[in-house]
């Protein structure tokens, strides 16, 4: 493993992967892309499908925000030391003979303490009384996630939900400390400008270093029966309704009319004309429309009898109404929240998946 203080100004645009004379040099933020993916882009394959302006604004964004995110955790406590995101240190680390991992970590430093003093996970996490004996810097990886992917980040662990991000902070804690110590992912709501962080134990964070790089490792071999071979591919590791694939640059080099294929073999609905559907807009802005105007009525009818029932001083009275009399009181309910935080740091990732699961379901929005 290498570290240079003197990256390239271009390091933030290098390609995801690219071959180099000692072999395969795979970006670290690339580690959970597609392995043909990868392949595309080391053998320099043009682009079928670049991304659309709207979408490399939202990355652009989110890069630009991640520096927010290091100054909220100062000012929670934090002991950070940020990437000089004019020339970021690099960091290589060699997974396999003939593959490198390349990148550049966004931060170290170590969680708040009272007194300000650096403190193990354990401690800052449940309050140990006896210290953890690491008080050594950590890498803490940076993440902007819009509501949805925030959500799913918090609720199901950084190992679940995006298990490449872990992996990446692996590699850069291996490649600046020659050791994979417990890491970081703070993570920024785009939608709601919140953040948090989790912190995954060193074993684990080992664990998705190990699975990443032994996944792309297959390149390797792949590059020594082929060659830098454009047209000798490599398996797909995702289908055509993955998001993954949804998102590649290569889509249409890789699966022509791929897209077609994530669609539902249910046959299919009536066709539908512009007019028709303008109309059933239409229809649709009205109710909702009226529907507003009554939520706001039955919002004050409810406002009004709560100052009733309180100048009476009950919570609960009985009152003549059109065509009944009905009770009106005050009812309490009670919710129960889980701290994932707590959970995700006790629990293994196969021992999270069976207590906490996920569905999807389907809704039409209209905005």
């Amino acid at each position: 493993m290498t570290t240079s203080a003197h990256a390239s100004r271009d390091v933030f645009s290098r390609p995801a992967a690219r071959f180099l004379a000692g072999g395969l040099d795979i970006r670290a933020s690339a580690l959970g892309q597609c392995r043909r993916a990868l392949w595309y882009t080391a053998t320099e394959q043009p682009v079928t499908n670049p991304p659309e302006p709207d979408s490399l604004t939202l990355l652009e964004a989110g890069n630009a925000l991640e520096p927010v995110v290091v100054r909220a955790m100062r000012r929670s406590g934090w002991r950070v030391t940020p990437a000089d995101r004019a020339d970021p240190l690099s960091v290589s680390v060699e997974a396999a003979p003939g593959l490198t991992v390349t990148g550049h970590p966004d931060a170290t430093g170590c969680p708040p303490v009272e007194g300000g003093a650096p403190a193990a996970v354990e401690q800052f996490l449940f309050g140990d009384d006896e210290p953890s004996a690491q008080t050594d810097d950590l890498v803490i990886e940076v993440k902007t996630r819009g509501p949805e992917a925030f959500k799913r980040w918090r609720t199901l662990g950084a190992e679940r939900s995006h298990p490449e991000s872990v992996a990446q902070a692996a590699c850069y804690s291996l490649g600046l400390y020659g050791e994979c110590r417990d890491v970081v992912i703070a993570t920024l709501d785009t939608g709601a400008r919140t953040w948090d962080h989790e912190i995954v134990p060193a074993e684990r964070a080992e664990r998705a270093w190990r699975n990443a790089s032994r996944r792309v490792e297959a390149l390797v071999e792949h590059h020594g029966l082929h060659g830098p071979d454009p047209d000798a591919l490599p398996e797909r590791d995702f289908t055509a309704s993955d998001w993954q694939c949804q998102r590649c640059p290569y889509l249409n080099r890789c699966q022509p009319g791929g897209a077609g294929e994530a669609e539902d073999d249910a046959e299919p609905a009536e066709p539908v004309s512009d007019e028709q559907a303008r109309e059933a807009l239409r229809e649709y802005e009205q109710v909702q429309g009226r529907i507003k105007s009554l939520e706001a009525d039955k919002r004050g009818s409810l406002q009004t009898l709560q100052h009733w029932l309180q100048g009476k001083g009950v919570e609960k009275a009985r009152l003549d109404g059109s065509t009944k009399t009905r009770t009106v009181g005050i009812v309490q309910s009670r919710r129960y929240s889980v701290d994932h935080t707590r959970l995700n740091a006790l629990l293994e990732p196969e021992q999270r998946a069976e207590v906490v699961t996920e569905q999807v379901s389907e809704y039409l929005r209209v905005s």
